[in-house]
Protein backbone atom coordinates (compact mmCIF):
# COMPACT_ATOMS: atom_id res chain seq x y z
CA UNK A 1 0.00 0.00 0.00
CA UNK A 2 1.23 3.64 -0.82
CA UNK A 3 0.84 6.06 1.97
CA UNK A 4 -1.23 9.66 1.27
CA UNK A 5 1.44 11.03 3.72
CA UNK A 6 4.00 9.80 5.62
CA UNK A 7 6.54 11.50 8.01
CA UNK A 8 8.69 10.66 11.07
CA UNK A 9 6.00 9.53 13.12
CA UNK A 10 2.85 9.19 10.79
CA UNK A 11 1.38 7.13 8.17
CA UNK A 12 -2.00 8.13 6.55
CA UNK A 13 -3.68 5.91 4.16
CA UNK A 14 -6.66 6.78 2.13
CA UNK A 15 -9.13 4.12 1.62
CA UNK A 16 -11.51 2.26 3.96
CA UNK A 17 -10.20 0.79 6.64
CA UNK A 18 -11.47 -2.42 6.61
CA UNK A 19 -9.96 -2.82 3.04
CA UNK A 20 -6.47 -1.38 4.59
CA UNK A 21 -6.70 -2.63 8.08
CA UNK A 22 -5.84 -6.84 7.00
CA UNK A 23 -2.81 -5.29 5.32
CA UNK A 24 -1.45 -4.18 8.69
CA UNK A 25 -1.23 -6.97 10.51
CA UNK A 26 2.42 -7.90 10.00
CA UNK A 27 3.09 -4.84 12.08
CA UNK A 28 4.06 -4.90 15.70
CA UNK A 29 0.92 -4.88 17.87
CA UNK A 30 -0.31 -1.29 18.29
CA UNK A 31 -0.84 -0.28 22.15
CA UNK A 32 -3.78 2.10 21.38
CA UNK A 33 -6.55 2.80 19.19
CA UNK A 34 -8.45 5.68 19.33
CA UNK A 35 -11.40 6.31 17.34
CA UNK A 36 -14.17 7.78 16.57
CA UNK A 37 -16.71 6.59 13.94
CA UNK A 38 -19.58 8.00 11.66
CA UNK A 39 -22.18 8.00 14.39
CA UNK A 40 -25.09 7.29 11.77
CA UNK A 41 -26.75 10.66 12.15
CA UNK A 42 -26.81 12.09 8.61
CA UNK A 43 -28.39 11.42 5.30
CA UNK A 44 -31.72 12.87 4.43
CA UNK A 45 -33.13 9.02 3.47
CA UNK A 46 -32.55 7.38 7.46
CA UNK A 47 -36.21 6.78 8.24
CA UNK A 48 -35.20 4.69 10.50
CA UNK A 49 -33.28 6.98 13.04
CA UNK A 50 -35.47 10.27 12.26
CA UNK A 51 -38.33 10.87 13.77
CA UNK A 52 -41.53 10.06 12.44
CA UNK A 53 -42.85 13.63 13.40
CA UNK A 54 -41.93 16.58 10.36
CA UNK A 55 -41.82 19.20 12.86
CA UNK A 56 -39.32 17.18 14.65
CA UNK A 57 -37.00 15.43 11.94
CA UNK A 58 -34.88 18.78 10.77
CA UNK A 59 -34.00 18.99 14.53
CA UNK A 60 -32.12 16.15 15.07
CA UNK A 61 -29.35 16.59 12.56
CA UNK A 62 -27.20 19.48 12.55
CA UNK A 63 -27.16 20.88 8.89
CA UNK A 64 -23.04 20.05 8.18
CA UNK A 65 -24.14 16.37 8.64
CA UNK A 66 -27.62 16.32 6.47
CA UNK A 67 -25.69 14.77 3.50
CA UNK A 68 -23.32 12.55 5.58
CA UNK A 69 -19.63 12.78 4.71
CA UNK A 70 -19.21 12.27 1.57
CA UNK A 71 -18.56 8.46 0.90
CA UNK A 72 -20.03 8.33 3.41
CA UNK A 73 -23.66 9.04 3.57
CA UNK A 74 -23.83 8.27 7.60
CA UNK A 75 -27.23 6.63 7.28
CA UNK A 76 -27.28 3.11 7.38
CA UNK A 77 -30.19 1.00 8.73
CA UNK A 78 -29.43 0.30 12.56
CA UNK A 79 -29.18 -3.11 11.97
CA UNK A 80 -26.47 -2.49 9.00
CA UNK A 81 -24.83 0.48 10.76
CA UNK A 82 -24.21 -1.77 14.06
CA UNK A 83 -22.84 -5.04 12.11
CA UNK A 84 -20.56 -2.81 9.87
CA UNK A 85 -18.93 -1.21 13.58
CA UNK A 86 -18.61 -4.70 15.06
CA UNK A 87 -16.41 -6.03 12.17
CA UNK A 88 -13.98 -2.61 11.84
CA UNK A 89 -13.91 -3.15 15.80
CA UNK A 90 -12.60 -6.66 15.62
CA UNK A 91 -10.67 -6.04 12.70
CA UNK A 92 -8.82 -3.19 15.64
CA UNK A 93 -9.19 -5.70 18.28
CA UNK A 94 -7.03 -8.36 15.96
CA UNK A 95 -4.44 -5.63 15.51
CA UNK A 96 -3.69 -4.88 19.08
CA UNK A 97 -0.83 -5.78 21.03
CA UNK A 98 -1.55 -8.15 24.34
CA UNK A 99 -1.73 -5.25 26.19
CA UNK A 100 -3.28 -2.46 23.77
CA UNK A 101 -6.73 -1.41 24.19
CA UNK A 102 -9.55 0.47 22.08
CA UNK A 103 -10.81 3.83 23.11
CA UNK A 104 -14.15 3.89 21.02
CA UNK A 105 -15.52 7.23 20.99
CA UNK A 106 -19.14 7.21 20.84
CA UNK A 107 -22.59 8.72 22.06
CA UNK A 108 -26.39 7.44 22.59
CA UNK A 109 -28.70 8.24 20.19
CA UNK A 110 -31.91 9.24 21.02
CA UNK A 111 -34.62 8.61 17.81
CA UNK A 112 -38.21 8.19 18.25
CA UNK A 113 -38.40 8.65 22.30
CA UNK A 114 -35.80 6.10 23.15
CA UNK A 115 -31.95 5.48 23.27
CA UNK A 116 -29.43 3.36 21.56
CA UNK A 117 -26.50 3.05 23.00
CA UNK A 118 -22.66 2.80 21.95
CA UNK A 119 -22.77 -0.92 23.24
CA UNK A 120 -25.11 -1.88 20.72
CA UNK A 121 -22.10 -1.45 18.57
CA UNK A 122 -19.74 -3.71 20.28
CA UNK A 123 -18.08 -6.82 19.52
CA UNK A 124 -17.76 -9.59 21.89
CA UNK A 125 -14.04 -8.41 23.53
CA UNK A 126 -13.53 -7.75 27.20
CA UNK A 127 -14.99 -4.08 28.16
CA UNK A 128 -12.60 -2.61 30.67
CA UNK A 129 -14.29 0.96 31.52
CA UNK A 130 -16.71 3.55 30.07
CA UNK A 131 -15.03 6.78 30.68
CA UNK A 132 -17.57 9.85 29.91
CA UNK A 133 -16.82 13.20 27.85
CA UNK A 134 -18.30 16.56 29.14
CA UNK A 135 -18.02 18.02 25.78
CA UNK A 136 -19.72 21.04 27.76
CA UNK A 137 -22.86 22.35 25.14
CA UNK A 138 -24.86 19.90 22.91
CA UNK A 139 -27.46 21.01 20.56
CA UNK A 140 -30.53 18.18 20.20
CA UNK A 141 -33.34 20.24 22.22
CA UNK A 142 -36.52 18.31 22.44
CA UNK A 143 -39.75 18.15 24.62
CA UNK A 144 -38.99 14.25 24.55
CA UNK A 145 -35.47 14.28 26.69
CA UNK A 146 -32.75 16.68 28.31
CA UNK A 147 -30.10 17.74 26.09
CA UNK A 148 -27.40 15.43 26.05
CA UNK A 149 -23.84 16.96 26.14
CA UNK A 150 -22.33 13.89 27.35
CA UNK A 151 -20.50 11.00 25.36
CA UNK A 152 -18.89 8.04 25.80
CA UNK A 153 -15.36 6.26 25.45
CA UNK A 154 -15.53 2.62 25.92
CA UNK A 155 -12.53 1.58 26.67
CA UNK A 156 -11.72 -2.56 25.66
CA UNK A 157 -8.53 -3.53 26.32
CA UNK A 158 -6.33 -6.87 26.46
CA UNK A 159 -5.84 -8.62 29.68
CA UNK A 160 -2.27 -6.86 29.89
CA UNK A 161 -3.48 -3.56 29.79
CA UNK A 162 -2.55 -0.80 32.35
CA UNK A 163 -2.27 3.37 32.62
CA UNK A 164 1.04 4.31 32.48
CA UNK A 165 1.03 4.25 36.15
CA UNK A 166 -1.22 4.71 39.11
CA UNK A 167 -0.85 8.55 39.18
CA UNK A 168 -2.52 8.53 35.23
CA UNK A 169 -5.53 7.04 37.22
CA UNK A 170 -5.99 10.24 38.70
CA UNK A 171 -7.26 11.78 35.23
CA UNK A 172 -10.65 9.33 36.52
CA UNK A 173 -13.51 8.17 34.11
CA UNK A 174 -15.13 11.90 33.46
CA UNK A 175 -13.38 14.39 31.38
CA UNK A 176 -14.37 18.09 30.81
CA UNK A 177 -13.19 18.93 27.43
CA UNK A 178 -15.02 21.54 24.85
CA UNK A 179 -15.75 20.16 22.25
CA UNK A 180 -14.01 21.43 18.60
CA UNK A 181 -15.42 24.85 16.86
CA UNK A 182 -14.64 26.39 13.57
CA UNK A 183 -13.27 23.77 11.81
CA UNK A 184 -13.53 22.56 7.88
CA UNK A 185 -14.35 18.61 9.17
CA UNK A 186 -18.52 18.81 10.26
CA UNK A 187 -17.63 16.77 13.53
CA UNK A 188 -13.84 16.81 14.96
CA UNK A 189 -13.21 16.02 18.22
CA UNK A 190 -10.95 18.28 20.19
CA UNK A 191 -6.98 17.13 20.19
CA UNK A 192 -6.98 17.23 23.89
CA UNK A 193 -8.98 13.82 24.14
CA UNK A 194 -6.83 11.64 22.45
CA UNK A 195 -4.08 13.66 23.85
CA UNK A 196 -5.17 12.29 26.75
CA UNK A 197 -5.81 8.99 26.24
CA UNK A 198 -2.07 8.62 24.97
CA UNK A 199 -0.61 10.70 27.59
CA UNK A 200 -2.26 8.36 30.69
CA UNK A 201 -1.66 5.21 28.91
CA UNK A 202 2.25 5.85 27.75
CA UNK A 203 0.79 4.22 23.99
CA UNK A 204 3.75 4.40 21.53
CA UNK A 205 1.72 2.82 18.81
CA UNK A 206 -1.72 4.26 17.63
CA UNK A 207 -4.31 3.40 15.27
CA UNK A 208 -7.40 5.49 13.76
CA UNK A 209 -9.14 3.83 11.72
CA UNK A 210 -11.67 7.08 11.19
CA UNK A 211 -9.41 9.28 11.41
CA UNK A 212 -10.99 12.31 9.46
CA UNK A 213 -9.03 15.37 9.91
CA UNK A 214 -5.79 13.95 11.63
CA UNK A 215 -6.55 14.60 15.18
CA UNK A 216 -5.34 11.32 16.68
CA UNK A 217 -2.29 11.32 14.68
CA UNK A 218 -1.60 14.92 15.30
CA UNK A 219 -1.89 14.38 18.66
CA UNK A 220 0.54 10.80 18.67
CA UNK A 221 2.88 12.64 16.61
CA UNK A 222 2.95 15.40 19.09
CA UNK A 223 3.60 13.23 22.20
CA UNK A 224 6.30 11.24 20.13
CA UNK A 225 3.97 7.80 19.07
CA UNK A 226 3.96 6.23 16.13
CA UNK A 227 0.60 6.06 14.44
CA UNK A 228 -1.25 4.90 11.77
CA UNK A 229 -4.72 6.64 10.14
CA UNK A 230 -7.05 5.87 8.28
CA UNK A 231 -9.48 8.18 6.25
CA UNK A 232 -11.85 6.84 3.19
CA UNK A 233 -12.97 10.62 2.21
CA UNK A 234 -10.04 12.34 -0.18
CA UNK A 235 -10.60 16.10 1.38
CA UNK A 236 -10.23 14.83 4.70
CA UNK A 237 -6.69 13.34 3.97
CA UNK A 238 -5.88 16.52 2.66
CA UNK A 239 -7.28 18.11 5.65
CA UNK A 240 -5.08 15.44 7.84
CA UNK A 241 -2.19 15.85 5.53
CA UNK A 242 -1.98 19.59 5.81
CA UNK A 243 -2.17 19.61 9.49
CA UNK A 244 0.51 17.08 9.94
CA UNK A 245 3.10 18.73 7.74
CA UNK A 246 2.70 21.93 9.00
CA UNK A 247 3.18 20.48 12.69
CA UNK A 248 6.31 20.60 13.90
CA UNK A 249 8.50 17.38 14.57
CA UNK A 250 8.74 16.40 18.64
CA UNK A 251 12.71 17.04 19.23
CA UNK A 252 14.33 13.58 19.89
CA UNK A 253 17.46 11.89 19.54
CA UNK A 254 18.02 9.08 17.28
CA UNK A 255 17.60 7.13 20.48
CA UNK A 256 14.36 8.25 21.32
CA UNK A 257 14.93 10.34 24.64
Amino acid sequence: MTPYYEDRFVTLYHGDCLDVMPHLGTMEGFDLVFTSPPYNLGGRSNHDLRSSRPRESKRYVPSELADGYGMCADDLPWIDYVHWQKRVLLACWDLLGDDGAIFYNHKPILRDRGARLPTDCLPNVPVRQVVIWDRGSGFNFERSHYCPRLEWIVVMAKRGWNLRDRGASKATDYWRIDFEQGTPHPAPFPLALPAKAIETTGAERVLDPFCGSGTTLLAAKRAGASAVGIEIEERFCEMAAMRLSQDVLPLFDEAGS
